[in-house]
Parts: C-alpha cells; sequence; structure tokens
C-alpha cells in the first residue's frame, strides 16, 4: 500500500502519522560510511595509505515512541509486541519502506533490535530503541518499474544480407528498441526476463553518455522457456532455476542502468518471437 508522508513500514507494521507510534526526528535513513579493505600507516612516509573503497552496509538506528493516548499499560505492552514481531530476525533481506518529500524510499536488509524503556509505561507511553541494517547500502524506490515485454527487431524494406546477426541496407526497423530511466542518482541493476524462442539473444544498453554495454547469451531458448538474467548479482538461470545457472553461456558485460533515460535494444542470431521484460528500481546513495 502507499505510505502517508513521514510513515514507516517493516512487514505488515506502519509507523508513523496516523497510528500509536511516532518516529522521532533523531531517526535517519541516509547517513553512510566507507569501508576500506586495506589501510594502515604508511612505513616510510607521513601519513596513511587506503586500498580500494567501497560502501559499507547501512545502519539505521531508529527512536519509536509509543503512544496510545490514554493511561493503559495494557494497550502499550500490546503495541510494543506488534512492534517486536516487525522487528524479529529474519533469514533472508525485508523491506523497510518510508515516505519523504513525497517520494517513497525502500532499502533492503535485517532488522536488529527492538529496545524498550519502562520508565513511561504508567503514562501509556514507552520509547523504543530500533535499527535495521541494510545489507545492501543503496537506497531504491518502492516502485519497480518495468518495460516490456519487448519483441525482437524486424526491418521493413531495403536490403537484408545474410549475415550471424541481421544486417539491412536502408531498411526500417521496428521493434527492438525501448528506453528505461533512473529518476535516481546513482547506477543500479537490473532484471531481465528473456522469453523463447530466442537464438542467442542479446541486450544492449547505451546509457545517457552513449556509452554502450552488451551482453549476449550463446544458447537457444526454447518456446515456452525463459531465462533470469540479473545484472548486479551476475547470474543467468534458465526458467528461474538456482540449479540451472547459463553464467558460462554469457559473453560480454552485465549492464547496469546510469542515472538519466538509457535506451534498450533486444536482438538475437535470428529473427523469432523472443521477448524481453526489463525491471528496475530507481536508485540513491
Amino acid at each position: 500500500m502507499a505510505l502517508d508522508e513521514r510513515q514507516w513500514q517493516l512487514r505488515d507494521l506502519v509507523l508513523g502519522p496516523g497510528t500509536v507510534y511516532r518516529v522521532m526526528d533523531d531517526t535517519n535513513p541516509f547517513a553512510t560510511t566507507v569501508r576500506a579493505d586495506q589501510g594502515g600507516a604508511r612505513a616510510w612516509a607521513h601519513g596513511g595509505w587506503s586500498g580500494v573503497e567501497w560502501q559499507a552496509e547501512r545502519v539505521v538506528p531508529m527512536t519509536v515512541l509509543i503512544d496510545v493516548g490514554a493511561n493503559d499499560v495494557g494497550a502499550v505492552i500490546d503495541a510494543r509486541h506488534q512492534l517486536a514481531a516487525a522487528f524479529r530476525a529474519s533469514h533472508t533481506d525485508l523491506p523497510l519502506t518510508f515516505r519523504l518529500g513525497g517520494r517513497e524510499y525502500l532499502l533492503w536488509g535485517r532488522p536488529r533490535m527492538a529496545e524498550p524503556r519502562t520508565d513511561l509505561l504508567g503514562l501509556g507511553r514507552a520509547f523504543v530503541r530500533c535499527a535495521f541494517v541494510a545489507l545492501d547500502p543503496m537506497i531504491y524506490s518502492s516502485v519497480e518499474h518495468e518495460v516490456g515485454p519487448v519483441g525482437l527487431p524486424t526491418w521493413t524494406g531495403g536490403l537484408t544480407l545474410p549475415f550471424t546477426a541481421p544486417f539491412t541496407i536502408g531498411a526500417t526497423q521496428t521493434g527492438g528498441i525501448d528506453e528505461l530511466t533512473n529518476a535516481g542518482t546513482a547506477e543500479v541493476g537490473l532484471r531481465l526476463r528473456v522469453d523463447g524462442p530466442v537464438v542467442q539473444p542479446r541486450i544492449s544498453i547505451t546509457d545517457p553518455d552513449d556509452v554502450t554495454t552488451s551482453l549476449r547469451i550463446d544458447l537457444t531458448v526454447p518456446d515456452g522457456q525463459w531465462l533470469d538474467i540479473d545484472t548486479q548479482a551476475r547470474t543467468v538461470l534458465l526458467n528461474g532455476d538456482l540449479a540451472a545457472s547459463r553464467r558460462g553461456q554469457a559473453v560480454g558485460d552485465f549492464p547496469l542502468l546510469q542515472p538519466g533515460t538509457s535506451s534498450l535494444r533486444f536482438a538475437a542470431a535470428e529473427e523469432g518471437d523472443g521477448t524481453v521484460t526489463v525491471l528496475w528500481r530507481d536508485g540513491w546513495w
């Protein structure tokens, strides 16, 4: 469901305006830190040195005030139980969504704690310290965009030459092209679903700086089967089966979606009825 301004959601629990859970102003989902895999003092010079640096996990400490509006200790404790259930441990990453400035964001990670104070229980209130750790530090749009299915290109008019890939002179292309827009400020991965029948599917992304990245899968996808491609994780799965990896047939680079509007091109070694569907989220640091 869509959240109201300054509301948060973890699992099925909504926090913020209109609920008994007030998220205090010291809650900050935007703080980041950097990790250096190697570093230390210089042996023969002043200062220090650092190796390759990456964004560290994003830690979101949260202070929540439970206020049931009455001197009802039982109601406060019941609300605490609901909050603790939302922040219980998880063996998979969960979405933490929040709406600020009219935009709804999403973090992927794990709840880490829900520590209540009991000194205000008699007044129908309780402060709870919570924490959420986004193992993927990227902030995403809560809305996942989808383009497709995009079919293979066809040509009308002109002269078609029988090369490995269709090559035409003076022809007009129909299909096989679309646009993808990342409204964020950071590059993000793409999820691609290639449905057969298609021979040696190829996906190319031309970013706003006219740099093209292309990926070709050297296999034939029969009718009724498909490939799931994750360009961030660099995986290629036949029919979404983890035991049916086709990563070894991937040739080229796995494209990422840069901020702005990029062009998608879908092609194959032979004309056919294959399609590609693209899914992504906007991304920010």
